[in-house]
């Protein structure tokens, strides 16, 4: 496996690296732990990423070294995600998985390992005895206090109704996380590590950082290893972006629908707006655009937030979580479409708090999301929910956090050792 780091990194002089690891086909959860990451450096640290996908180049680009692991295939990722069955691993792709990370670490020897969305490196860093810290949003957690709904997309929900789905969901939960669990428990077993009851203590680090706040995703009965760190996502204040893109003085429409948006919903959202005289900024994520655009919409590869958000007046968006506390944090409403279960569940509390209005992608049509973006220009509420919880973001500092916590933890793991 050829490597992309530097090897002068890692002599015996230098203090142990901290080693993210990630899928870099998911721009979300390679973009929060590099907002870390860029803090870690700035206080003098050595930092290692261990990522492969499209979005790896971006790690070079902010002059980070990069190891290469294996990583499922995107799209299988998406499908089973899609699907609610989160089937993401047999046993060959978790031997495949743990084996490259294992060969990693052994390579890097970290003080510490940090892990977003990598349900592989538990087992990776217990069989190499290095300390992990987990990247895990909150309502992946038991402790999550909301309920979860069933995602239209789910198939026993199409055949059985959603109120049946849903009032047997907490059983099905458990039973899907024990057989999903299974493949674990034989490398388990095979690596002589000690067996799991479920896959939730896989998705879990020793110590893990929840980038939400409770106001949003409340738990109950959340332990010590577990802390609230605030909204990680891509942050920019530089004043010379707003020179740098040219877009509308007047208010706009502002569509962000990430990395992971499908054909159908693009056309579906500019469907919606295509016969309005609002202006439409949209950011593609790079993915592929109908032939024919509106006339009102204007199309970026990449915004920066201060320059995107500037005079939004609403956000249309997939429902993922940093998109919308991204949009939050400037204090507007959202339109979310939600493609998948997680997306769905962070939609459930933008509605349950005023925040904005949701739909399912297979459910909606043009005419709905445009009437859902009359309601939030005339109804005040939703601008002022919004401003409500815009003035307690603004309290946290999640990077900065969420670094402090990952050293002090670090410390503490040398200490236990020495």
């Amino acid at each position: 496996m050829a490597t992309h780091f530097n090897n002068d990194l890692l002599r015996g002089h230098i203090v142990k690296p901290i080693l993210f690891v990630t899928d870099a086909n998911f721009l979300s959860h390679l973009l929060r732990c590099l907002e870390i990451a860029k803090v870690l450096r700035s206080r003098g640290e050595t930092v290692i990423f261990a990522a492969s996908g499209i979005y790896e180049k971006i790690l070079a680009d902010n002059g980070f070294e990069r190891y290469p692991v294996y990583t499922n295939c995107p799209v299988h990722t998406m499908k089973a995600t899609r699907a609610s069955m989160f089937r993401y691993y047999n046993g060959n792709r978790l031997r495949q998985s743990v084996d490259s990370e294992i060969e990693c670490i052994q390579k890097i020897n970290p003080r510490v390992a940090v892990g977003d969305f990598r349900w592989t490196l538990r087992i990776s860093t217990e069989y190499c005895k290095v300390p992990y810290v987990g990247i895990i949003n909150t309502l992946w957690t038991k402790h999550y206090a909301e309920k979860r709904s069933i995602s239209e997309k789910m198939l026993l929900g199409k055949l059985f109704g959603k109120r049946f789905m849903e009032w047997v969901s907490p059983y099905g939960q458990k039973l899907m996380m024990f057989d999903r669990g299974v493949y674990f428990w034989l490398l388990r077993k095979k690596l002589g590590l000690h067996p799991i009851s479920d896959l939730n203590h896989e998705m879990y680090g020793e110590f893990n950082l929840m980038p939400d706040i409770p106001e949003f995703c409340p738990t109950n009965d959340l332990p010590e290893n577990f802390r609230y760190i605030g909204p990680l996502f891509a942050r920019s204040d530089r004043p010379e972006d707003l020179q740098k893109y040219k877009l509308p003085d007047e208010p706009y429409i502002y569509v962000t629908l990430g990395s992971t948006a499908t054909p159908k919903m693009i056309q579906l959202v500019m469907d919606a707006f295509a016969t309005i005289r609002t202006p439409v900024v949209m950011t593609t994520g790079g993915q592929h655009m109908p032939v024919t655009i509106p006339s009102n919409f204007m199309l970026f590869d990449y915004l920066p937030s201060n320059a995107a958000y500037k005079n939004a007046q609403a956000v249309v968006c997939h429902g993922g979580q940093g998109t919308l506390y991204q949009a939050l944090s400037y204090g507007v409403p959202i339109i979310g479409i939600a493609t998948h279960n997680d997306q769905q569940w962070n939609m459930d509390r933008i509605t349950a708090l005023n925040l904005g209005i949701q739909f399912g992608e297979d459910s909606c049509v043009p005419g709905d999301i445009l009437a859902a973006y009359t309601t939030i220009l005339n109804d005040p509420s939703y601008a002022q929910a919004c401003e409500q919880i815009q003035k307690t973001l603004a309290t946290y500092d999640a990077p900065r956090m969420a670094a402090e916590l990952i050293v002090e933890y670090a410390d503490k793991a040398d200490c236990a050792q020495a």
